[in-house]
């Protein structure tokens, strides 16, 4: 199988990572970038067989007009209302609000965390005040996420944050990233941890393979939120893990 990598999405760290665990599993990789405003690939790939891509959500498109598979996994589930549904208070954020960036109701809260409703990176999840928000409006640069539908919920306690990477509905490999707020990077993550998520799984997950994240809070483990596996950043995760699981259940 092979794979072809956006470069502008990864971190450098991420990027680099990523070749490395495809070059030591001897996997065909192609590095291509996708030009501001347009849906063409640089450079261009032609490719037959079965073909993975690791990129954002035009990356994606462009393969599903190609037909390439398993290409992304990118599909209508990575969204909070849908997450909302299926596993209720399993949620950190169970008590969201629903809007538009330009006319969201944030009147009863001074600090809040605020992110896209869909996983399409539009920006980061982040906690903000009102403030913050009426400045996002006022900024030219950020006109694009007015209409954009967004969900807000009051500020929790997280006591450490667990990425988790599924291939084909089975934990692979994962990472501790924050601790009291912080960033904090570990590749060591309590059995417990792992349990709880193969508990999540057995009830929903969006698709086969995903990311899942896992916040320690003083109500027990909750689902922060589910990432498309194909652009998620890696943290201490075992990449070559990774990589090689998703060879083996697709390749």
């Amino acid at each position: 199988m092979h794979w072809v990598i956006q470069k502008s999405i990864f971190k450098p760290d991420n990027y680099q990572s990523l070749v490395d665990a495809l070059h030591a599993l001897g996997i065909a990789y192609t590095s291509i970038s996708i030009p501001n405003g347009t849906f063409e690939m640089v450079p261009d790939v032609t490719l037959s067989g079965k073909v993975y891509v690791c990129g954002a959500i035009k990356l994606a498109k462009i393969a599903h007009d190609r037909s390439w598979l398993p290409a992304s996994f990118l599909n209508e589930n990575f969204k909070f209302n849908i997450w909302l549904d299926e596993l209720g208070s399993e949620l950190l954020n169970a008590d969201i609000i629903i809007g538009e960036m330009n006319n969201i109701n944030v009147s009863h809260l001074s600090k809040f965390f605020i992110r896209p409703l869909e996983d399409n990176k539009a920006f980061d999840g982040a906690v903000i005040d009102r403030e913050m928000l009426e400045s996002w409006k006022r900024d030219p640069k950020k006109i694009y996420m007015h209409h954009m539908p967004v969900v807000v919920s009051s500020v929790k306690e997280i006591y450490r944050e667990y990425r988790l990477f599924v291939v084909n509905r089975k934990v692979i490999t994962g990472s501790v990233y924050k601790v009291a707020g912080r960033p904090y990077i570990s590749e060591f993550i309590e059995d417990y941890v792992i349990d709880y998520v193969n508990e999540v799984i057995k009830k929903w997950t969006p698709v086969d393979s995903f990311v899942i994240d896992i916040g320690l809070t003083d109500q027990g483990l909750k689902v922060i939120e589910f990432n498309n596996i194909n652009s998620s950043g890696f943290y201490a995760s075992d990449v070559v893990k990774y990589v090689n699981a998703i060879q083996v259940a697709y390749g």
